[in-house]
């Protein structure tokens, strides 16, 4: 054992001492707590929750309180500083650093830096200085192993402990690896929109929500938590994710699938009807039409004419009175909401509620001349029509009243028609679009929609009818938008959510060379970047991909070179050839028990059986269950708990396995001529971090049979 090893051990106990005396500490606070907050219940719960994660943070963290040090003479203060890493930074109760939050300015030396002159940014200005050492250590456990000192994180040698282990149902962090293409793109500022177009494998995700962690916590003196939200594909996506934020340090970040946000902002009841019928369409190569349509901007324009219908109808064909008192005309009211700047009131609600603020103040302003006028008008009534003077005194008593609160109630009820609620409005619109005789429309045959239930092709719709008739809906909030999965979405969807989310910045991550949906995907990232975002936005390029060993992303890059995409680039990682299987039978469970066998014997853990149809999958699923412990994924999932699953590959993206076995890659299954096909052969391929197996039958798809090497 060497003196350099022997100190460095030495500080790893001084350290995991000082964890369990903040740990102590934190469990005597915790028990006192009640004592120390009786003035306040609220703030005690508050503390409270804060101890709480402290001690789970501390105590996880024991285990590898720091993965890297660096040491920085920094020449402000001529002070040598060492800085002990981790997932989280801790202080003891004198307020002193024990270890160094990742996410703090000073770590990005770890991430970005070469040993020598360097600088980083900070809160104050930028700080220079030279970097003396940087150090990688490898504790797992709560044991001390070992140390390495590096020069660059980016090192492929250096990531193949990390990338060579095997995946469990969580998605990992990667705050020991984060390289230089992913830190520069987790540590962008809050205010600013990018968009990630990176490659299978690339860290999207990842690099998602370690910027989520990243934003939390620089920004938290002015950003609550509840101002963040992460939306996915599904709910499924949405769970797989969701362990990784708390890990990071991160709680109370909002989390949800586009059907939840559109359910939440919304604010009605409806269901969305199963997409299995669009996906069929999608695997038979059918262009769905409807969907093309219902999230294209034309329908936005369409819905745009519509709302300026309704605005009209807004107004009753009568004066504004109480009690057959008239209070003001018809066309004053309107000319009042009329001179309202859009821009400032941009949904109609917004202009209605401010014309009401303006008659409310105009009538009790001149509350004197009206209650002459009303004087006048109980005197004509009781002379001409020989009413009852005692009701005519309760009448004007009544009607006087309202005029000195402003009439506000009986406004609000003259202008009710805004309180409409939005689905019965969606209804009527999609009901009479083709009064609009719009080219367009008159080719597409619109289903009836049974109320309460609608296509997720409606979604963008009804939230952009939402907000251009009742604004963001509280919405305002929020301060940033991450979205993954983001090529399935359209110009339309990226347009309704910039509207909705007005004040938050956007991290969009995708890519296009996985998009399935080509009716309503977007077809290139300047689409949005010029209409949506005005230019007000940066994208960002990931081609290095750390999850398959090259020679499983060496087959895959053959469909990127098929379709003219660019190719990925792996990190050098070998591993086992991709072993291509031809059955003679047209059941191939028992070479899919063989191989999983096989699998389980080299350790090998998650596996997926991918198929293309949703039937498929399923009979694949009731063949083996009897055989196997194994679980099949589909639509309705929501957990994925490890093990052996069975799923289709539209489903597996953004997921990943130790093993992947495809099965019936034939010809006439994945069609090379079909684009499609191919993006969802080449998604199946690149869910695999170790071994890749391709079952077919009779004909292998023909451009896998291509021997030129790529991607390499």
């Amino acid at each position: 054992m060497n003196l350099e090893f022997e100190s460095e051990l030495k500080k790893f106990n001084e350290i995991i001492e000082k964890y369990n005396e903040v740990l102590d500490d934190s469990l005597v606070k915790l028990k006192n707590i009640d004592k120390l907050y009786q003035h306040s219940f609220e703030e005690m719960m508050i503390e409270k929750n804060k101890v709480d994660n402290k001690i789970k943070l501390i105590t996880r963290g024991k285990l590898k309180p720091y993965f890297a040090r660096i040491d920085f003479y920094n020449n402000i203060n001529s002070i040598n500083e060492k800085c002990y890493i981790g997932k989280v930074g801790v202080m003891d109760y004198d307020n002193k650093i024990v270890t160094v939050d990742w996410r703090a300015p000073i770590s990005s030396l770890y991430y970005d830096s070469n040993i020598g002159n360097t600088s980083y940014n900070a809160p104050d200005g930028i700080i220079t200085g030279e970097l003396t050492l940087k150090r990688q250590y490898d504790i797992e456990n709560g044991k001390f192993i070992g140390f390495n000192d590096v020069d660059s994180v980016s090192n492929d040698e250096l990531l193949k402990p990390y990338l060579g282990v095997n995946a469990d149902h969580r998605l990992k962090n990667i705050v020991a690896t984060i390289q230089g293409e992913q830190n520069s793109i987790i540590r962008e500022p809050l205010n600013k929109n990018i968009i990630v177009q990176g490659v299978a494998g690339s860290g999207k995700t990842t690099v998602a929500l370690h910027r989520i962690a990243y934003l939390v916590y620089n920004n938290r003196d002015i950003v609550n938590n509840d101002q963040y939200i992460v939306i996915g594909p599904n709910k499924f996506f949405v769970n797989y994710i969701s362990s990784v934020l708390p890990d990071l340090d991160v709680t109370g970040i909002n989390q949800c699938d586009l059907f939840e946000l559109s359910k939440n902002y919304i604010g009605e009841d409806f269901n969305i009807n199963d997409d299995k019928e669009e996906i069929s369409k999608v695997l038979k190569g059918i262009n769905d039409n409807i969907s093309e349509f219902k999230t294209s901007m034309h329908m936005k324009n369409l819905i745009d004419n519509f709302v300026d219908e309704f605005e009209n109808k807004l107004f009753p064909n009568k004066n504004f009175e109480v009690d057959g008192f008239d209070i003001l005309s018809r066309e004053y009211v309107k000319s009042v909401y009329q001179e309202l700047n859009p821009r400032f009131h941009k949904s109609l609600k917004a202009r209605v509620d401010k014309t009401l603020l303006i008659l409310t103040k105009y009538i009790k302003d001149h509350q004197e001349s009206y209650i002459q006028r009303l004087n006048q008008y109980i005197d004509i009534k009781y002379i001409d029509e020989k009413e009852n003077l005692e009701m005519l005194r309760k009448k004007r008593e009544k009607i006087r009243e309202e005029i000195k609160s402003g009439c506000t109630s009986y406004l609000k009820t003259y202008l009710k028609k805004i309180n409409i609620k939005i689905l019965p409005l969606y209804y009527d619109f999609i009901a009479n679009i083709n009064v609009n005789k719009d080219s367009l429309i008159e080719k597409l045959d619109f289903p009836e929609l049974v109320k309460g239930n609608l296509n997720s092709n409606d979604l963008p719709a009804i939230m952009y009818m939402k907000y251009k008739i009742k604004g963001s809906n509280g919405y305002e909030k929020f301060k940033q938008v991450a979205i993954d999965e983001a090529q399935d979405y359209n110009d339309f969807t990226f347009y309704t959510l910039k509207k909705i989310f007005p004040n938050a910045s956007f991290s969009i991550y995708g890519d296009l060379a996985q998009s399935l949906y080509s009716y309503r995907s977007i077809k290139k990232w300047e689409s949005i970047m010029n209409s949506t975002f005005k230019n007000n936005v940066e994208l960002k390029i990931l081609e290095k991909s750390y999850r398959t060993t090259i020679e499983i992303m060496r087959e895959a890059n053959k469909i990127n070179k098929h379709l003219n995409l660019n190719l990925a680039q792996p990190v050098i990682r070998h591993g086992k050839e991709v072993k291509y299987i031809a059955s003679q039978n047209e059941s191939n469970i028992n070479i899919i028990v063989e191989i999983i066998e096989s699998l389980y014997e080299h350790k090998l853990k998650t596996i997926a059986i991918i198929s293309k149809t949703d039937n498929e999958s399923q009979e694949i699923f009731n063949q083996l269950k009897t055989r196997i412990t194994l679980v099949n994924i589909n639509n309705n999932s929501q957990v994925y708990d490890g093990g052996i699953c069975t799923i289709t590959s539209h489903l597996s993206k953004g997921l990943e396995f130790d093993a992947v076995i495809i099965n019936n890659v034939n010809e006439n299954s994945f069609n090379s001529d079909i684009d499609l096909d191919m993006k969802l052969l080449y998604v199946s391929m690149t869910r695999a971090l170790h071994e890749l197996y391709i079952i077919y039958n009779k004909n292998l798809t023909k451009v896998l049979i291509n021997e030129e090497k790529v991607g390499i």
